[in-house]
């Protein structure tokens, strides 16, 4: 490989890397939202 392919495999692998935690994040704060109230919630409880 040249430079310049090795340079964008270890770019493209980084942006690759970043969206798989990214989306593994949103997964977790979709799975536990339920456990977030908003302060209106509390008093009426």
């Amino acid at each position: 490989m040249t430079r310049k392919q090795k340079r964008l495999a270890v770019i493209g692998g980084g942006v690759g890397f970043i969206m798989v935690a990214v989306l593994l994040v949103m997964f977790a704060f979709s799975q536990s939202v339920a456990y977030f109230y908003m302060p209106g919630d509390l008093s009426a409880a």
